[in-house]
């Protein structure tokens, strides 16, 4: 068999073969690449959905915040009633 001839008996196998690979990566580009993954758009309804839960975090921290400072501020008040009720209590003995 002489160079030239096993030359084109290659070449048009490798393009098959080349051809053959960019076929499959494109017929199944659409789907999961496991069976049991999941596919693009659940995965986004999820993002979406975590990001959502990600700022609802974020809002909630933010008003735990401001609820602490209100009950501070209430305890500080109460602590100043309970001793002016305890100081008249103790004056009109």
């Amino acid at each position: 068999m002489s160079h030239n001839t096993s030359l084109w008996t290659v070449i048009p196998l490798a393009a098959t073969a080349i051809g053959s690979l960019f076929f499959l990566l494109y017929a199944h580009a659409g789907e999961p690449t496991h069976p049991m993954s999941a596919h693009e758009d659940d995965v986004t309804i999820l993002q979406v959905r975590v990001e959502g839960i990600a700022t609802d975090v974020e809002n909630n921290k933010f008003v735990l915040e401001e609820v602490k400072d209100d009950l501070k501020s209430m305890q500080v008040e109460q602590r100043v009633s309970t001793e002016t009720i305890l100081r008249a209590i103790r004056e009109g003995r």
